[in-house]
């Protein structure tokens, strides 16, 4: 009898084992994969910021008037709402 708990108790002891080398496999998998998640959000926000940054001033170009008046307005609607 003893000797089927010594190789039981082996037995869950390589299995524990094992489960946290996957552990941790997972876990560097994951951290990998967050990182590149990561990079390539902020390289999208970048790239679509620049592509925002190059449409309102293309449009300010055009129509610089409309535009002086629309950055007045949110102006004066941003000061009412900051003097509340």
């Amino acid at each position: 009898m003893s000797q089927a708990k010594d190789s039981d108790f082996a037995a869950i002891s390589e299995d524990v084992a094992s489960l946290k080398r996957d552990l941790a496999n997972l876990m560097e998998h994951i951290r990998k994969g967050s990182n590149r998640t990561a990079q390539d959000l902020y390289n999208g926000l970048a790239a679509e910021g620049e592509r925002s940054v190059k449409a309102i001033s293309r449009q300010v170009e055009e129509q610089p008037l409309t535009s002086l008046l629309i950055a007045f307005g949110i102006g004066v609607i941003g000061g009412r709402l900051l003097s509340r």
